[in-house]
């Protein structure tokens, strides 16, 4: 334009750091855990926070509502097959595509443990009856004992294949479909039967499939239930079938102590299929398929009603630290597992001290001037005078979390990918969660990547990686904070931290308000926690603010790893 610019030479950066953050950390107990988007299935033993095991119930539906079964129908076989989530890496020169398993824990090929697929006779409700059928039911990951004992007697999952079964094992090899002539026999080519049936290397591969469970399922038993029933009427419509038929129970059992994987599965993509032979009106027999369809989306038309069922036995040590969480003194570390495992909670400005209070005009009297405290923090207090007489603005507000080394760096303990911060006042994510529209096409759950909460690696003075760190930007947060224009945030700032499985989930779970010992801060009952925290098994273990442990970073800084927050401020000079 021609006009000179202005320097910056007005204005000074001044960063503060509150120095009054006490936190603590609660165990959740049971929680919330029917229609999660995405549910376990397995045994995986932490080495430090313990062994938790996790079984799944779900309704099962038609894809079509009164299918055509046809006349006197023969069932050839029956599969469910659950694709884990995965990434192709390459494809051999024999056309063999090699995948990396994502969200499997623990993972190991010899791992092996008990996989058992019963009928469920429980029928798991869409509305509560307890209030009248207003409020939607909800179920808890204590909750197996209502279904057991409406558990099917036969063994769904009988194949002779025990890796299908008692000798269950998550694989990352893709699966093959062979053709065959109709009756199970395989063919080669040209469409002959094989001679040698046993010989896998002879078969024609007909259709290839990513990674997954793949169950043959008990024939008779669908006969029986679904084909020969059909005719009764129980297939007309997905409210009739549901009854009738109310899903299936999935178990696992440990063949070793603490041996087992555990996959995260989106049950809703599932594949279940019964392939039959029927005729219509006395013509031939025909090939045909009855679909169905399990698990719960919200953005789709699956809703088939599941819960996820969680047995976590604790070490001692981790129980031992959650029974000595202190929330009056805070603690010096922070231990946070999904689950049913542990949250943690942060007081940014500590109310014990409140003997100032904030004018209209900005300026601070002490309290003895008043007839009664105003209720704030003074290190609340102070910064909001700074702001209205000095003319401070916020420019950044940041929130770091060092991983306690001496626990994390064990063999085999595998840190969560991310953690979670929410306003724990009110329930909901804070304002910078939905601020941050940034998206990564290449893997969603590194989505909202400026509000943060991802791994990171620390690193000392000679460039060696000694640890692990999340970090995030609260700035707007902070800043309304200060502006103070909604006074229900005029107390204490409370922020929950948690484990999450994927950061695009925000809504809440209930924790069970039967629990022995709910969760209790300040007089009020905590109700909620994220739900994508209950999707994750995982843990991690963080510096508290009254940690006194510090590195060298690769500046040659002293760098305290107690939780911080640091606001930095532009002012006038």
């Amino acid at each position: 334009m021609g006009s000179d610019l202005v320097d910056d030479s007005h204005f000074n950066l001044e960063e503060v750091e509150v120095e009054n953050l006490k936190s603590y950390s609660i165990a959740t107990q049971s929680v919330q855990s029917n229609n999660l988007p995405i549910n376990a299935l397995g045994i995986y033993k932490d080495p430090y926070f313990g062994t938790s095991k996790a079984h799944f119930v779900s309704q099962v539906e038609l894809s079509n509502s009164n299918p055509t079964i046809g006349d006197t129908p023969v069932i050839d076989s029956v599969y469910l097959y659950v694709p884990y989530f995965s990434t192709l890496e390459s494809t051999t020169d024999s056309g063999e595509r090699i995948y990396e398993l994502d969200s499997v824990y623990g993972y190991d090929e010899n791992a092996k443990f008990k996989l058992h697929v019963y009928e469920n006779g429980y029928f798991i409700r869409d509305f509560d009856p307890s209030t009248n059928f207003q409020s939607s039911q909800k179920y808890y990951t204590n909750g197996k004992s209502i279904i057991d004992p409406f558990k099917g007697t036969e063994l769904l999952n009988n194949s002779p294949n025990l890796a299908q079964n008692d000798e269950f094992f998550i694989s990352n090899k893709e699966l093959y479909i062979y053709k065959t002539n109709g009756s199970g026999l395989y063919v080669d080519s040209a469409g002959d039967v094989l001679a040698n049936q046993s010989d896998v290397s002879l078969r024609v591969i007909k259709e290839r499939k990513t990674p997954g469970i793949w169950l043959d399922l008990k024939n008779s038993f669908f006969q029986q239930k679904i084909l020969d029933a059909a005719a009764s009427g129980v297939l007309y419509n997905n409210n009739i079938f549901k009854d009738y038929f109310r899903g299936l129970l999935f178990e696992v059992q440990e063949i070793t102590p603490g041996q087992g994987s555990m996959a995260m599965l989106d049950f809703s993509t599932a594949e279940f299929k019964i392939i039959f032979k029927s005729s219509i009106g006395g013509g031939d027999m025909l090939r045909r398929t009855l679909s169905l369809q399990m698990g719960y989306s919200s953005t789709s038309s699956k809703k088939s009603n599941s819960i996820n069922f969680l047995e976590h036995t604790k070490s001692l040590d981790y129980n031992a630290a959650l029974n000595a969480s202190n929330q009056l003194t805070g603690d010096d570390k922070l231990f946070i597992k999904g689950g049913d495992g542990s949250l943690a909670f942060i007081d940014v400005f500590d109310l014990d001290e409140d003997n100032l209070t904030l004018t209209d005009d900005g300026e601070l009297i002490g309290s003895d001037l008043l007839p009664e405290p105003n209720l704030v923090p003074d290190d609340l207090d102070r910064l909001r005078s700074n702001m209205k007489l000095n003319k401070w603005l916020v420019n950044e507000a940041n929130l770091v979390f060092y991983t306690e080394n001496s626990i994390m760096s064990a063999t085999d303990i595998v840190e969560p990918q991310r953690i979670y911060i929410f306003d724990a006042t009110n329930d909901k994510p804070i304002i910078d969660y939905y601020s941050d529209p940034s998206t990564n096409n290449s893997d969603i759950k590194k989505n909202k990547t400026s509000f943060g909460g991802l791994i990171a690696e620390v690193k000392d003075e000679n460039g060696d990686v000694i640890g692990t760190k999340y970090s995030f930007r609260i700035t707007e947060y902070i800043k309304r904070l200060l502006i103070n224009e909604d006074t229900s945030n005029n107390t204490n700032l409370r922020i929950g931290v948690s484990v999450t499985e994927s950061i695009n989930i925000n809504t809440n779970a209930y924790i069970n308000p039967d629990n022995t010992q709910p969760i209790v801060i300040n007089g009020d009952i905590v109700e909620f926690l994220p739900v994508a925290s209950v999707m994750n098994p995982l843990g991690t273990v963080l510096h508290g603010p009254s940690s006194t442990a510090t590195y060298v970073d690769e500046k040659g800084n002293v760098v305290p790893m107690k939780l911080r927050l640091r606001i930095y401020f532009t002012k006038p000079n």
